[in-house]
Formats: C-alpha cells, sequence, structure tokens
C-alpha cells in the first residue's frame, strides 16, 4: 500500500478515536446529547468509505460496521450512552491496533480474523444488540491499592470505613424512603459518598471512587433543591450501595488471592441514565437487584462476543459475565449503636484477640472454682483469706461480664439489612408490606449476629411469600401487611419473635403432607406445636407453586439447624386468618451458659436451662409401658412423655435405674417432650463452655465440655441430638 494512502488512512483513524474519547468524557460527566454522536458518526462513515475503496482492508471495515450498528443502537436508546460507547471504544481500539500493524507490514491477520468470525457468530440474527449492555455490564475491576498500603493495614481500615459507611447510608436511605421529608440526613449520605470517593482515589481505586462520586453528585443536586426525592433516584441509591459492596467483596478477594466474582456495575449506570432522563426503566429488571432479561441464545451470544474479546487479548471497559455475586459482609461491623460515639474514642480489635481473651477469662474463672472447692481452703479459718477470695470472686465474676460485654453488639445491625431485604420484596412480590422493628438495642453476643441474619432473612422470605395475602385477597384486613421483627431479654436468653397478619399455617395441610411423606401415623396423637414442627423437616413444604423467594422446600431445617447451633431453639404459633409467629430463643452468649448439673453415676452432664423445661420425679402410677421397657412413657399434666435413659445412651453404670426413684429432665425437642432420666440434681450454675477434642466430636448428644468446681470433667448435653440419636417409638 502506498505511503500516501497509509497516511490518509491513519488521519482518518485519528477523527473517530479522539469523537470517541470526548463523548465518553460527555457521557461520564451525564452530559451526553443525542446529537454528540454525530461528531462520531461522520468520521466513521468516511473511513468506511476509504475501507471499501482498498479491497485489502475490507476485514477491519466488518469491524467498522459492528461499531456503527452499537453507535444506532445509542441513538435509539437501546443501550445507555456511557456503556454504549465504551464497548464502541473498544472494539475500535482494536480494529485501529491491528490496522496499524497491517499498515506496518504485519500482514498476520490470524487472531484478529478469528476475532470477527466470533463477533459474527455471536450476532447473527440477534436483532438488536441490548445484549452487549447486559453482558458488558459485569466487570472484574483490575483496581489495586499499592502493596504498601496493604502492609501496613491502610487497605483493612478502608475496607471496614467503607463497609460501616454503606450500611449507614442504607439504613438512612431507607427511613427517607418511608419519610422523605426528613432531608436533613442527605448531609451524612453526601459526607459518606464524599469520603469514600476521596479515599478510594487516593489509593488507587477509580472505579469505586467513581461510582461514589457520581451518587454524590446526586446527592449534592438534593441538597441545592435541583432535584427531588422521587422513586428512580431511591433505586439508584440502592444501587450506588449495591455496587460498592460488591466492588469491595471484589476488590478484598483480589488483595487475598482468592475466587474473584465479576460486579454488574452497569446496574448501576443505568438507574443514572434513569434519573437524567437519558433512558426510560426497564420493566424486565427486577428491582433493586436486576436479572438479566436475556434469553439462552442472547445469553450465549454474549459469551461469544466476549471470548472473542479475550482471545483478541482485550477486556471490554465494562468487563463481562453472566453471575452476579450474592452481597455479604466483607467486614464485620464492629458496634454500630447509633449513640453519639467520636472516632477518637474507637479502638477496633481483632475479633479472634477477644476471642482468646474470653477463653482466658474463662479459664481464670475456672481455676478460681477448683481453689475455693478444694477441700484444703474449706479447713482454712482464716476470715481474712476467705475475705480475700471472696474478694477475688466478684473480681472475676466483674472482669467475666466485662470482657462478654465487649463480644455484645445491638440486635439492630442484622435488622437494618432486613429492612433493605423487605423492600426489595415487597416490590418482587407486588405486596404492600409494613415492616415494624422493635428491640433493635438489644444486646447479642457477636457470633449471634454473625449467624442469626440468614435464618431470619429466611423466615421473613416466608412470611412475605406464604403468610401475607395480596392486597385484593386480604378481606377485612388492611391491603398492607404487618410484619414484626422483635428482640428481648429473657433472662440470660434473647427471644427473637418474627410475626406476621396473613393467613396463618395450614395445620390440614401440614398433616396431610406429614402423613403422605410417612413421617407420622397415628395424627390424633400430635399436638399442635408437633404438626407445626414437621416444616422443618428437610424437604418439607406444602406450597403449590415454587417461586424464585420460596417454596421449594429447602430452607426451614437450615433455619431450624443454624439456631440449634447457637444452643437455642424455635417455636411457631399461628393462628388460621390471622397470622403466624415463629419464635427464636438463644442464649445471650455461646461462650458462657447457664446450666443444670446432674449425675449419672460418677460422670456429670449439664443440660443447658434453655432446654428445660422442668424437673420431676414421677409418681409409681404415672409410669407407663415400663414392663419389657420397650417402650417407657410416663403421665406429665395429661401428657405422655417418652422416656430416655441417659446411662444407657452412653453405657454408663448407674446408680438408679427405677424411674419412679430417679430425676427426670423434661427438654424439649423439635416441638416434642422427652424426659431425660438422671440419678440426681447437683445444682445450677453458669458453665464455660470448651471445645471438645478430636476424639469427642462424633459423640453424638454432646456439644461442649467444662472444667466443674470439683474437677471433673461436665460434658454439656445438646438434647435435640441426644433423643435423636436414641431410636423412641413416637406412637403411644
Amino acid at each position: 500500500m502506498e505511503a500516501k494512502i497509509r497516511k490518509q488512512i491513519e488521519k482518518k483513524l485519528a477523527s473517530p478515536r479522539k469523537a470517541l474519547q470526548a463523548s465518553l468524557i460527555e457521557a461520564d460527566l451525564r452530559e451526553c446529547k443525542l446529537t454528540n454522536l454525530t461528531d462520531i458518526m461522520l468520521p466513521f462513515d468516511e473511513l468506511t468509505g476509504v475501507f471499501g475503496a482498498h479491497p485489502e482492508l475490507s476485514e477491519f471495515g466488518k469491524a467498522l460496521e459492528f461499531c456503527n450498528d452499537l453507535l444506532g443502537q445509542i441513538a435509539t436508546e437501546h443501550i445507555s450512552h456511557y456503556t454504549g460507547l465504551s464497548y464502541v471504544f473498544t472494539v475500535y481500539e482494536l480494529m485501529s491496533d491491528q490496522l496499524d500493524l497491517f499498515l506496518k507490514g504485519d500482514t498476520n491477520l490470524d487472531r484478529f480474523h478469528l476475532f470477527l468470525e466470533k463477533v459474527s457468530q455471536a450476532f447473527l440474527g440477534v436483532e438488536n444488540v441490548k445484549v452487549v449492555l447486559a453482558s458488558s455490564s459485569q466487570e472484574v475491576i483490575q483496581d489495586m491499592p499499592p502493596q504498601d498500603l496493604i502492609d501496613d493495614g491502610t487497605f483493612s481500615d478502608f475496607i471496614n470505613e467503607v463497609t460501616d459507611g454503606l450500611e449507614t447510608v442504607e439504613e438512612n436511605i431507607l427511613e427517607m424512603e418511608q419519610d422523605p421529608s426528613q432531608l436533613s440526613l442527605i448531609d451524612l449520605l453526601f459526607r459518606v459518598m464524599h469520603t469514600i470517593k476521596g479515599t478510594a482515589g487516593f489509593m488507587g481505586m477509580p472505579t469505586i471512587s467513581k461510582v461514589a462520586h457520581k451518587t454524590e453528585d446526586v446527592l449534592g443536586e438534593i441538597r441545592d433543591g435541583k432535584r427531588g426525592l422521587v422513586p428512580n433516584v431511591f433505586d439508584l441509591m440502592f444501587k450506588s450501595v449495591d455496587t460498592l459492596k460488591n466492588l469491595i467483596i471484589q476488590l478484598t478477594s483480589l488483595v487475598q488471592g482468592t475466587e474473584v466474582k465479576p460486579v454488574n456495575i452497569g446496574n448501576f449506570f443505568r438507574a443514572l441514565d434513569v434519573v437524567y432522563g437519558l433512558a426510560e426503566p426497564d420493566p424486565n429488571i427486577e428491582q433493586p437487584k436486576a436479572q438479566s432479561p436475556l434469553s439462552k441464545e442472547e445469553e450465549t451470544n454474549a459469551a461469544a462476543m466476549l471470548a472473542a474479546m479475550e482471545e483478541a487479548g482485550e477486556q471490554p471497559g465494562p468487563g463481562a459475565t453472566k453471575d452476579e455475586p450474592t452481597l455479604s459482609d466483607v467486614a464485620k461491623k464492629g458496634d454500630s449503636g447509633k449513640g453519639p460515639t467520636k472516632i477518637q474514642d474507637m479502638l477496633k480489635v481483632p475479633a479472634e484477640r477477644l476471642d482468646e481473651l474470653s477463653n482466658l477469662v474463662g479459664e481464670m474463672v475456672v481455676a478460681l472454682s477448683l481453689l475455693t472447692q478444694n477441700p484444703i481452703m474449706a479447713e482454712l479459718t482464716d476470715r481474712n483469706v476467705n475475705s480475700q477470695l471472696d474478694h477475688l470472686d466478684k473480681i472475676t465474676e466483674s472482669l467475666r461480664d466485662k470482657v462478654l460485654g465487649i463480644r455484645m453488639f445491638p440486635i439492630g445491625t442484622v435488622f437494618s439489612k432486613l429492612s433493605r431485604q423487605v423492600r426489595d420484596l415487597s416490590q418482587k412480590s407486588g405486596k404492600k408490606i409494613d415492616l415494624q422493628l422493635k428491640g433493635v438495642d438489644t444486646l447479642v453476643d457477636k457470633s449471634i449476629i454473625d449467624n442469626i441474619y440468614a435464618p431470619l432473612m429466611h423466615l421473613v422470605r416466608n412470611s412475605i411469600d406464604h403468610g401475607i395475602e395480596p392486597p385484593g385477597e386480604r378481606g377485612d384486613k388492611n391491603e398492607v401487611g404487618e410484619v414484626e421483627i422483635k428482640a428481648q431479654h429473657l433472662g440470660d436468653a434473647i427471644e427473637i419473635a418474627i410475626s406476621d397478619d396473613g393467613k396463618g399455617l395450614d395445620k390440614e395441610r401440614i398433616l396431610e403432607k406429614a402423613i403422605e411423606r410417612g413421617l407420622v401415623k397415628n395424627k390424633e396423637s400430635l399436638t399442635e406445636k408437633e404438626i407445626f414442627g414437621f416444616i422443618f423437616m428437610p424437604g418439607f413444604s406444602t406450597a403449590k407453586q415454587v417461586t424464585d423467594i420460596s417454596g421449594r422446600g429447602v430452607g426451614m431445617d437450615v433455619v431450624r439447624k443454624t439456631i440449634e447451633s447457637l444452643r437455642g431453639k424455635i417455636e411457631t404459633e399461628s393462628t388460621p386468618g390471622k397470622g403466624t409467629k415463629f419464635i427464636l430463643k438463644m442464649p445471650l452468649t455461646t461462650s458462657i451458659i447457664e446450666g443444670l448439673v446432674v449425675a449419672v453415676g460418677g460422670n456429670r452432664f449439664i443440660m443447658p436451662i434453655l432446654d428445660v423445661l422442668q424437673t420431676i420425679t414421677p409418681e409409681r402410677e404415672d409410669l407407663k409401658g415400663i414392663q419389657g421397657r420397650e417402650n417407657e412413657f410416663f403421665l406429665l399434666a395429661g401428657e405422655m412423655i417418652p422416656i430416655v435413659r441417659l446411662y444407657e445412651v452412653y453405657q454408663l453404670e448407674p446408680d438408679v435405674t427405677d424411674p419412679g426413684q430417679a430425676v427426670l429432665v423434661v427438654v424439649n425437642s423439635a416441638g416434642k417432650k422427652y424426659g431425660i432420666m438422671v440419678d440426681e440434681l447437683l445444682h445450677r450454675q453458669q458453665i464455660v463452655i470448651q471445645p471438645l477434642g478430636e476424639r469427642f466430636k462424633r459423640l453424638k448428644g454432646v456439644s461442649g465440655g467444662t472444667i466443674l468446681g470439683d474437677g471433673r470433667v461436665g460434658l454439656i448435653l445438646d438434647p435435640v441430638s441426644l433423643v435423636q440419636k436414641q431410636p423412641i417409638q413416637e406412637e403411644v
């Protein structure tokens, strides 16, 4: 090719590139008008003419045709300006680079041919290319902070600061959506986004900085009275929070070298287009977590296009993938109380160090107990020594309470996340929901905070999907369904109740399903609580249709198992036509529990007080089915309760084998009562839970161990798994 023609082509290549760069900047500032596209299309037309005059450049003309098609989709608003132009720029740059090599004598176009072939296959027969928008909005960012900021802990501090800030933003957005008059909260949100923008920019993370910057701009317009708090603004705010959270998750994975999931940043820019009137809300995209409205064929086309980009050595500007990561906390919150705590008064300590401190305090409690119960100490007559021991005991108890208090956090940190999910589910299901949160300042142990969200979320999902009726089916009730989540302290335990005013559980339907699955034979012997207990069985569901919210018969059994792993229990109350209540009861802390110490021979066991309903030595006439001992029961308040002989479960030598002379500890397991038979009750005390060694991990019915005051090892029993270990006939 002649040098003159090469220079002509090189000159014409520069014009579209400059126009694209200028339009991208304008689109980034959200000022792009449709007429601006003319500045790109005219040079493209000229370049197309040049390619047409030289057959050897026809392959590059195909790439240019593809860019023109994309520009047409932008002009008709099928693609957002920023995302579409980013994609055009990527394709154009790839074509330009390859053309530059070609003009310099490198005529090997194998890689470029492969790219064009895959692009052609990807878009063959596709009527429009909005698939590009759906696919290219997925991105694996390459923003990485400098290594020295990672090593000195600055990056970790940034993650914690952003995580805390985003939770504050989310809570306040929810409040403003309920009461738009609270414009005073805008300043707080503006400051948080401004801080994230600045810090992320300083640390070399432009993607996070850009999203925060765009959000800050909108908040600034609201603050200055240039924009109102309308629904699409709230959607943008929520998408901003979601995008930033997911970018933080992705960034943390990059730094830690773990599996990296792409982030759908396109959802945020779509919402931004809607706010600025550059696009209409897409009814096919669920709010606020968008689902791709693509067919399988379109998704395949998108994947092929992206594969072509990758094989050509390039990545589209906004990136690509189909899976959106699940939201989760990367950095666990510290104290999220809403009091006027100053930042300079806060000291963040790794949770592992608190666990170590808690364990040491537990060891100290045990050591002091061993000392005070030593027979030698009982022989001491020096009052001063006894007084000092009493003083040491009080100090130890106070220290233990303080350490446990450090691990306590308000349950509101979990409830605030539920508020956001209820909002999303309400929009998705088309049901109007009024969520009432009570007891948000109730303090619970960090281990419960870390594990309680998933079961609570599943219970709330079921209340909304299966409990609350659609507005047209609520009869005399208010069309707005009520869901209440209430937390309160009950002694050394916490109770969380999730209630709704929906249609209630269908007891007959549940029983019918249980019989159908062979879970019960004699339905007359079942109490209401026992019937409701079936919904926590694996795979149990009475839903007539499966939705993407619930109804598959999975989840409720996981709820029960999670609560039990926290040494808690769950109960169900329901009234037809009035609603359902799930009641969760758990200890305030999972490291120290209140326990009932019992004896079987020379062995000591601890029954968690939360699991104990009562203790009784039965009258002889109340014992049933003792002969042959295949089935043993005792009568309690008109109810026949199975007996579990603890010494037989663990093959021990007891002091008492006659139930009429033994003590029966009545416990509740999955809605059923059982009498655990022991030799005697010793005392009630607080127990410091110690993990068991490998030898005991497979021992069913035991959840932990402890050192008692007399130096003996006591095993902490788990009544639920204990009675499951014993093959007890359910029918009376």
